[in-house]
């Protein structure tokens, strides 16, 4: 609403618009590479083991790209990093997007938020757990294991 003067989406249906799509493409797929990097190097900090300890794929059964953490993680390290791609891939350029009225960097922070939905249903289910508490990524499927602390 603020930028409805300066928006215009005619340049994607506009001759030449082959290349905007394939610049567009080119630009998501190395999105999701940076935001599952953001995963890593966010749970790295916190394993015992760095960057050892994380793994990257895809699942191809649902052409999902992936970052794993092969060892646990307390519930709050591993909500930061399930929070941060959010924040830095999705939020951020949304937000400056709206600052300077880009397109680009608006339809940019939109992909990457909506991306983020994964994200945000393990968050969901771990908001309950303690923080001190630990998840362990499930080794071939989306979610964790949820360790809990047994009272001496």
């Amino acid at each position: 609403m603020i930028w409805k003067d300066s928006i215009s989406f005619k340049y994607l249906f506009s001759a030449g618009s082959g290349w905007v799509f394939l610049k567009w493409l080119i630009i998501c797929l190395a999105g999701i590479v940076v935001h599952e990097l953001v995963h890593g190097i966010t749970w790295a900090l916190y394993a015992k083991k760095g960057f050892r300890s994380i793994k990257f794929g895809v699942l191809w059964k649902y052409i999902t790209p992936y970052c794993h953490c092969k060892e646990p993680l307390q519930i709050r390290h591993y909500l930061i990093g399930a929070i941060t791609p959010f924040i830095l891939v999705g939020l951020l350029p949304a937000v400056y997007a709206i600052i300077t009225g880009s397109i680009n960097w608006l339809l940019f922070g939109i992909f990457y938020t909506v991306g983020a939905v994964g994200d945000f249903l393990i968050i969901k289910l771990l908001l309950p757990e303690k923080r001190n508490d630990y998840a362990l990524d499930h080794p071939s499927e989306a979610g964790c294991y949820v360790y809990r602390k047994i009272p001496a």
